[in-house]
């Protein structure tokens, strides 16, 4: 059945997250060249918050304000929060939680701007081997399309 994608679920929500978007890409900043993957230095990694959010056009972030993760945080975060796990709660859980992420916000990508050159730096072995994670945290951010499920009968 295909898919479609309930954009109510669609929308960032900071506060049921757990601040991937503060680790998982590179900054391009010149004066804070943060490589993908690590946290970013103003996270307050406890509180999954930014410090400095207040003042991120003045400190020159202005990237992180554009930013729209399209929900793919808050699923992902409550996929691993369902399994008990979280990257700074099981930091053996990081990488994994890290890499479901990308693949999910890059399909999300994929699917809502398909004019955009989208480029992972994750293996097909790998990306293959997180399906039935990325497919769960896809799954929360879509309805399965069934146009006579009202009218079927059990």
């Amino acid at each position: 059945m295909p898919r479609i994608f309930d954009k109510s679920k669609l929308k960032t929500d900071c506060a049921n997250c757990d601040s991937v978007c503060c680790v998982v890409p590179s900054l391009p900043y010149a004066h804070y060249p943060k490589p993908p993957r690590v946290p970013c230095k103003h996270l307050d990694q406890s509180e999954c918050r930014c410090t400095v959010y207040s003042e991120l056009e003045k400190r020159g972030y202005s990237a992180c304000r554009k930013f729209d993760c399209y929900g793919t945080g808050v699923v992902v975060a409550k996929l691993f929060r369902d399994l008990g796990r979280s990257w700074n709660t099981h930091p053996d859980t990081a990488i994994i939680q890290f890499h479901t992420f990308t693949i999910v916000y890059l399909t999300m990508l994929k699917y809502l701007h398909p004019d955009r050159a989208v480029e992972f730096d994750i293996s097909e072995e790998l990306i293959e081997k997180l399906k039935p994670l990325t497919e769960a945290a896809l799954d929360m951010l879509v309805e399965t399309a069934d146009p006579f499920a009202a009218i079927k009968k059990p």
